[in-house]
Formats: C-alpha cells, structure tokens, sequence
C-alpha cells in the first residue's frame, strides 16, 4: 500500500487527494494543515467578511468529504519539516508521518511589513478564516478602519468593512490603485466608483509607522491608535489590516535540497526533483503559458490543475502539466465588473495595444498584442467578452484578419469561426 501526504488542505491538495483516490482506491492519504477547519474558499474570505456568506458557505467540499474518500486528516498540526532522506514528514507536535509520496501545497501567507507597530494589537492580514473571524471580531468594537495596500484582497477587505458601517480608508504606495493588475486607466474608473460609494483612498505614500495607545496619546494628545504615514499624515483606526501581498510557505524544505527561490520549483510532472516529492498550488513555480516565464500562479483553477497532474504523477500514471495563464485577476465594485489577463500592462516595442476608453461610462477595453497574437487584455464595465479572448490567448491564435474587429461589442466565436 503506498502512503502518500498532502500538506494542504485548499485547492491544489484537495485536487491531489480526489485524483490520488480515484487512482488508487487501496492507497493510504493523510492531509496535514495547519488550520483546523475543513476545505474551504479563500477566493469568498471578503464575502464572508462582509457578511454576504456564512462560514457554512464558504465550504468546498460536503462535511462528509473526508470520510467518504477515506482520507486520514491531521488537522491544527503544521509540518515543520520534511526529511528527504529517511521519507518523513516532521509535525510541530513532535509526530513523524512517513510517506512513498509527499504533495506540498502550503500556499502562502500575508507578507507583513517591516515597520514598527505591525505585529501589534489591531492589526491583522486576511488570508485563512482565522483572521477573518478575528477581523469580524475587532470591526464590532471599531469606528475608523485603515487599510495597507490597494490591490484586491486591499480593496475587497475595504468594500466588505463599509458594508459594516466602518470607516474606511485606503493607503496605496504606488500613485494607482491595482498596481500589479490594472493599467491606470482601469484603476482610475475602479476608484472612482469607490469613491463615490465613500471609501476614502490615499495614493502615493507608504506607512511609516502603527501607533498602539501609549504613542499614540504621547504624539497627539488624545487616547486612541492609528497609522503614521511617510508623509508625516496621521490616520485613527481601531483596526487596521495589512493586504501588502503574499510570501509562499516554503520554510519546511529549507536545508532539504529542494530547490526553491519565489515558490518551490517543480517540472512539468510538478516533481521538485527529490525522489517522490511534489508541489503545487501557490507555494509552486510553474510556467505561464503566455509569457513562458517561470514564477507563481496564485491563481484558484491552476492551483486546481496542479494538484490534478500532481496527483497522476504520485498514483504512478505520467501526466503533465500543459501550463495555463499565469495572471488572471477578476473583481466587482458598485456593479462595475473588471477583469485583467495575460500580460495586460505590457507596453513597448513589439506590442500593440488596441483600445476603446469611454470612463464617462465606465467602460474600457484594452487588447494586447504580439506578432498579431494576443498576450494581455484588461476589460472594465464590460467583460463578456473575456472568455473568447481567453481562449485566443491560450491557444496563441494569430489574430491577423480579426484585429479590426477586436473591440466591436459583437465580437464572439462566431467572427473567430468565420474568418
């Protein structure tokens, strides 16, 4: 009987277990996390944040998942360490798990800043339910909410604590909100829209520095807490959540001889080239099918593929992994839909961008092109048209005799189909 583990319990493990029981029904799976509940959405944390989902909601799986598929689970418990050698997974409790095959789908966690006050009472980053519920927690006794970083998790965090009745304010480093995601047109009519909801947004400048009471009171003279800006503002809030992006858990191969630099390397077969080990998910680098660059894929359907081809490769049936678009972002503010793949900010020589930018009505396009084939497009207000250009984009179809079609808002398979 083989042993296999699975540190992870999200996207690409969960993948890797149905796929390792359907292909051997006799083989022995043990999940490890280091979170205590079962499967669940990261992508739905604001909702639930928000109050639009319960926690019950924001299950992946039926609560019988785990028995039906005769999955052992050890969780609560983090791996601290994996020994290569002698095939064992270390726990924090001191347990040793040994394996034939060992899947590391850790994903990431909140990269906190280094400023003074960070780790101090208020302050929290949104990546498990954990801090969700500690969030929910601190906003029922807060009035004035600050948030560190204008990407999405910045920004679903900001919509989802206005729905509570906070106050909210944005601080953004970079002179645009959606920096990694968005051109500054796009961002530009997402902010506006948040604006006018009465989110407020500070752009431009960095913290300096989160004032607990004590400092707080000493610089201003009143009792509260708040955040210090580079720029010498200060802001009072009473929570204060730090969305400055993501570092993957690498830590428990550190010394083993797996290679790691971003994320955790891995080959077509997501083997990190150790003798029965594999990785996946968002702690992996794998190739983006449109750039062909090697990095992360925090991205929920490829973390879902790579546990899939992860899974065969461990059962013993070669598969490998096809690569898929590497960036894809999607969101929704005030029933403004935008959505960002490929390389959409892309710009110089050998690109070619088609545009329609029409901000009076919320609508932009943006197409992206390389030798006639697409490589990147932002859609805002407007984004039905995603999947046809996706699908141009990850088949690499030269796009020659329909590029003056492009931005039509008919353009559908059928003009692919007929041309």
């Amino acid at each position: 009987m083989t042993a296999y583990v699975i540190v992870g319990n999200s996207a690409a493990g969960i993948s890797a277990a149905e796929t390792i029981r359907r292909l051997d029904p006799e083989g022995d799976i043990t999940i490890v996390d280091v979170e205590k509940t079962p499967a669940y959405s990261r992508c739905l944390l604001p909702n639930y944040l928000g109050g639009t989902r319960s926690e019950d909601a924001l299950r992946i799986r039926p609560r019988d998942f785990y028995q039906k598929l005769r999955l052992n689970t050890c969780f609560g418990y983090r791996v601290a360490r994996v020994d290569v050698g002698e095939k064992v997974a270390r726990l924090d409790n001191g347990a040793r798990l040994k394996y034939d095959r060992l899947f590391i789908s850790t994903g990431s966690s909140t990269f906190m800043p280094p400023v003074p006050g960070i780790t101090g009472e208020g302050v929290y980053g949104l990546r498990t339910l954990e801090d969700a519920k500690k969030i929910l927690a601190q906003a029922g006794q807060a009035r004035r909410a600050v948030i560190i970083g204008g990407g999405f998790v910045g920004l679903e965090a900001a919509w989802a604590l206005y729905r509570r009745g906070l106050e909210v304010t944005v601080v953004e480093k970079m002179p645009q909100i959606l920096p990694q995601q968005f051109d500054a047109c796009a961002a530009a009519i997402l902010l506006r829209e948040m604006q006018a909801e009465g989110i407020r947004f500070i752009l431009g400048t960095g913290i300096k520095e989160i004032a607990a009471p004590g400092l707080w009171e000493k610089l201003t003279g009143k009792a509260g807490r708040g955040v210090i800006l580079e720029n010498g503002d200060r802001l009072k809030a009473e929570l204060v959540i730090v969305a400055t992006g993501t570092r993957a858990n690498t830590g428990l191969v550190e010394g083993t001889g797996v290679k790691v630099n971003l994320g955790i390397v891995v080959d077509k077969y997501q083997s990190t080239g150790m003798e029965g080990v594999y990785a996946g998910g968002d702690v992996a680098e794998t190739e983006d099918v449109v750039s062909g660059r090697i990095g992360l894929t925090p991205i929920w359907p490829n973390a879902v593929a790579q546990g899939r081809v992860a899974g065969y490769n461990m059962a013993g049936i070669p598969r490998e992994y096809g690569g898929m678009i590497g960036m894809q972002n999607a969101v929704e503010f005030r029933d403004v839909p935008a959505i960002a793949v490929g390389l959409a900010q892309a710009d110089g020589d050998g690109y070619e961008i088609l545009k329609e930018y029409r901000p009076e009505h919320n609508l932009y396009k943006k197409i992206v092109l390389k030798d006639d084939i697409i490589v990147g497009l932002i859609l805002v207000g407007d984004i039905r048209q995603a999947g046809v250009y996706s699908a141009l984009m990850r088949k690499k179809a030269k796009v020659t005799r329909l590029k003056h079609r492009l931005l039509r808002p008919d353009f559908g398979y059928g003009q692919v189909l007929s041309a």
